[in-house]
């Protein structure tokens, strides 16, 4: 696989050339689009962070869609740059249900970061943006979007006004020293119903009858 990024005169596009078979539905899944056997996602030219994203991208994209790396030790180091900085954040995504004890291991880290605090995260975790900071306007289900690679592990970096503390329900969990805010359960297990994920309804359903 090789990954790596290139300018057309309004555009910056980030490659993927030569993926197997078996990691293919992971970067869909990152919404790059295949054309002719190979993976894209295009981007303003004057994106914000392009600079860093033209670093990272080519070395931390392999590892980033193989996917063979601890989402632990990522949300770790993510938990520690954000606490000496004071970003506020939250988990969304399977990590809520992994962090309070459900049987399932995430394959990437789902975090919304509060709209204030969305900017700062492009100098804070320089080492790590593969996607640009991006203002999606009212384009898509969140306001901002970026991406970041951190110890091989893909991490989605969302805000929005309606994610923010004071907009949605959050609840919280003591792990490894750090308060995180996550989504409550009730909320997640209706989401993977929506989304018809058996196995994480399951997940759900035994962590619910052994905590009665």
């Amino acid at each position: 696989m090789k990954c790596f990024c290139y300018e057309t005169e309004s555009e910056l596009i980030l490659c993927v050339e030569n993926a197997e078979k078996k990691y293919k539905d992971t970067i869909r899944a990152a919404y790059f689009q295949e054309i002719d056997n190979v993976f894209i996602k295009t981007f303003p030219k004057d994106a914000n962070g392009k600079e860093l994203v033209e670093k990272n991208f080519p070395v931390l994209g392999e590892s980033m869609f193989k996917n063979e790396s601890d989402w632990k030790e990522a949300l770790l180091v993510f938990a520690e740059k954000c606490s000496c900085s004071q970003v506020a954040w939250y988990i969304t995504g399977s990590v809520s249900e992994a962090l309070i004890g459900v049987n399932i291991n995430p394959h990437d880290i789902d975090i919304v970061v509060h709209t204030k605090d969305f900017y700062r995260l492009k100098n804070l975790f320089s080492d790590f943006v593969v996607e640009p900071f991006s203002d999606l306007k009212d384009t898509w289900v969140v306001r901002f979007f970026s991406r970041l690679c951190i110890n091989g592990v893909m991490i989605d970096i969302a805000s929005d006004e309606n994610r923010n503390f004071d907009n949605h329900e959050y609840s919280s969990v003591i792990w490894n020293g750090y308060e995180i805010f996550i989504e409550p359960l009730h909320i997640r297990y209706q989401i993977e119903l929506s989304r018809n994920r058996t196995d994480r309804i399951k997940a759900i359903e035994e962590y619910r009858n052994h905590t009665k």
